[in-house]
């Protein structure tokens, strides 16, 4: 089964390009970003369509017709799955690079002329492992805390093992924000009542921290 990728760009030739370049390895979802184009319809059109990783170019706002480039997108998108697979291309890496948090996503779009295969199948490979790891973070996750859940409610937990599960929670909300629900006969639902309310109030909290930071 293919990875499907969403791949963005201002520029239909480049959009036609990386079609054309790894559409044997990924199914791929091109987006245009134009003047009919907002941040929030990129990141509605990634979501609904289920794309397992995005792709983006960082120049995007060249022309005019928008105002906001694919570091934006990669903000906005990890707004609300923070760990998501995530690329960048580009061919102004310094100005990249100064504008993006996370500088690891960042790679040259000239691996895109077709001159150089050993580093475009290294990009591959890069983009397959970034969406396996993503993947497996997330059946571990519930992997444990199955196992956690299941160990409280037929005996207790201890100390760390409570910490553990608090964090995990956290973390499982970060990875599926729309919720995936644990085996309803592993959970005492009072339980979860307070692990969400202890996890909406850790959100709330990271939040007004993130608007003191700005």
């Amino acid at each position: 089964m293919k990875y499907k990728l969403a791949y963005i760009d201002e520029d239909s030739g480049w959009l036609n390009t990386f079609y054309q370049t790894f559409k044997g390895d990924f199914d791929i979802i091109r987006i245009k970003a134009d003047a009919t184009t907002t941040l929030d319809s990129i990141v509605s059109t990634i979501f609904d369509n289920d794309v397992d990783g995005l792709v983006t170019d960082y120049l995007l706002d060249e022309t005019g017709e928008v105002d906001f480039n694919g570091n934006k997108i990669v903000d906005a998108v990890r707004d609300y799955k923070p760990h998501f697979p995530a690329i960048m291309l580009t061919a102004h890496e310094p100005q990249a690079i100064s504008q993006t948090e996370d500088v690891n996503i960042i790679n040259g779009k000239d691996i895109l002329d077709g001159e150089n295969e050993k580093r475009l199948e290294i990009l591959k490979v890069k983009i397959k492992s970034n969406i396996d790891r993503y993947y497996s973070l997330i059946k571990n996750t519930e992997s444990r805390i199955e196992e956690l859940v299941k160990k409280r409610n037929e005996n207790t937990l201890e100390t760390t093992e409570e910490e553990e599960l608090t964090k995990l929670f956290i973390l499982m909300d970060e990875l599926e924000p729309e919720g995936k629900d644990i085996p309803a006969n592993l959970i005492k639902p009072e339980a979860i009542t307070k692990l969400n309310d202890f996890v909406s109030q850790t959100k709330e909290i990271l939040e007004e921290l993130k608007k003191k930071n700005k």
